[in-house]
């Protein structure tokens, strides 16, 4: 070109063209001269050749401010989309790394003189995947008089996967699918959100769920009336002939039932099964179902009801003549009883009673220091078989025994007399022949 214009122009046009442009490019310099400024914006890092299958950044990069060098009406006309600043992270693995700041701007007239900060400590996290069951939580409640069945709802998909940072996923504890049920009167279907979320409830955010929504089911159901009502042994059979209920008691003792008004209304208990006592003679123990009446349903906790039936010996009350016996009377002396017999009122088992023999129970008068004379003394009713711990005494008549003793006087010198016990008195040994005494 510039031979061209030699040539076709000459030297002298050549030369005032070239003296032109240094002309205009010193009065450029001068209108427009180079400065070196901090760019007011922050700038984004981007992180660069990271291995996303194997690792994930822990946490977001910092951004970075840039002191920039060239013209300065260039350097007013500067975005944030001119640069370009990046981390590369090829080739780094799990922990934490420190890694420098590049940056790079789209007008080469402008040159980066400084970035601050020039480096910075990125932290690295193996990438985990983890399979959960998606949970439903309720947020709102049906209509009144309607039940939403919690235990019953499904889900479709029902897991879902948790990815991220292996710290990330480590906090969640369940996938939760929000639910509003209000007003609800019938089963609902819902394609709900799903979120993550640790142990106190709280949204973890750093991890990705996959799918991100579910289609959730939840029954609802008609609930009209509830009450609670007592809960009724059926007890079939009878004990033994000589046994008796003495108590039944069931656990739980009441239920709260639930179902249409009209059905409730012409429920006043709740029976069991029956259980059947034919021919116990000990305590029954059973665990037996609700005998459930159409149309009712039964709402506790306490499980299958258990039913204890305390079965005693029958009891009953007989009268025995038993002998008076006299007993400790003293040496030298004989006594004998106006009433040689009482009436001693028993009671206790029938079957024990029933075994009672002659000579079983007695009426027992204590002579010990008594002197010659009448005497009315109280008698003892006692029991000498095996059975006196399972009977009982009520009453004997008559309490009060009159009791004549008389001195036993002899004309010769005879030995010590042994008291016999016998029906009606005590009646000495005699080792001679006794004369008796008159008066």
């Amino acid at each position: 070109m510039v031979r061209f214009a030699r040539n076709s122009l000459g030297v002298r046009f050549v030369v005032a063209l070239a003296l032109s442009a240094l002309v205009w490019a010193g009065l450029t310099l001068d209108q427009n001269p180079n400065a070196t400024v901090l760019f007011e914006d922050f700038l984004t890092v981007e992180a660069i050749n990271l291995n996303e299958e194997q690792f994930v950044l822990v946490s977001p990069l910092p951004s970075v401010r840039v002191n920039v060098e060239g013209p300065r009406v260039t350097l007013q006309q500067l975005q944030s989309a001119d640069f370009v600043v990046r981390v590369d992270l090829d080739g780094l693995g799990s922990g934490a790394h420190l890694v420098g700041v590049s940056v790079t701007v789209s007008d080469p007239s402008v040159e980066v003189v400084r970035v601050t900060p020039p480096n910075f400590t990125v932290d690295l996290d193996p990438f985990v995947e983890r399979t959960m069951p998606i949970t439903a939580r309720v947020e709102s409640a049906v209509a009144t008089g309607f039940r939403a069945d919690i235990s019953t709802i499904t889900a479709e998909p029902a897991f879902a996967t948790v990815s991220g940072a292996a710290s990330a996923v480590d906090l969640v504890a369940s996938v939760e699918a929000a639910l509003s049920l209000e007003g609800a009167t019938r089963g609902v279907s819902v394609q709900a959100l799903l979120t993550p979320v640790d142990r106190q409830d709280d949204e973890v955010t750093d991890v990705r769920v996959d799918p991100q929504t579910a289609l959730v089911n939840v029954p609802v159901e008609r609930i009209t009336s509830r009450k609670r009502v007592p809960v009724v042994a059926q007890i079939e059979g009878s004990v033994a002939p000589s046994s008796t209920i003495a108590q039944i008691s069931i656990v739980p003792t009441t239920v709260e039932i639930e179902g249409e008004p009209s059905v409730l209304e012409r429920v006043d208990a709740i029976q069991t099964l029956p259980v059947d006592i034919s021919g116990a003679e000990s305590d029954i123990q059973r665990e037996v179902s609700f005998d459930v009446p159409a149309g009712v349903v039964i709402r506790t906790e306490q499980g299958v009801p258990q039913v204890v039936v305390v079965i005693e010996p029958l009891e009953d009350t007989i009268t025995v003549q038993a002998a008076v016996v006299l007993t400790n009377l003293g040496t030298g002396l004989q006594a004998i009883a106006d009433q040689p017999f009482s009436q001693i009122v028993v009671s206790g088992p029938t079957k024990l009673l029933q075994e009672l023999r002659g000579g079983d129970i007695l009426a027992e008068v204590d002579l010990r220091n008594r002197s010659s004379g009448l005497h009315q003394i109280r008698s003892v009713p006692m029991i000498t078989n095996q059975l006196a711990d399972a009977l009982r005494i009520v009453r004997i008549e008559p309490e009060i025994v009159d009791v004549r003793i008389s001195v036993l006087e002899t004309n010769v010198s005879t030995p010590a007399v042994t008291a016999i016990p016998g029906p009606g008195g005590a009646v000495p040994t005699p080792t001679a022949t006794p004369t008796p005494v008159a008066g």
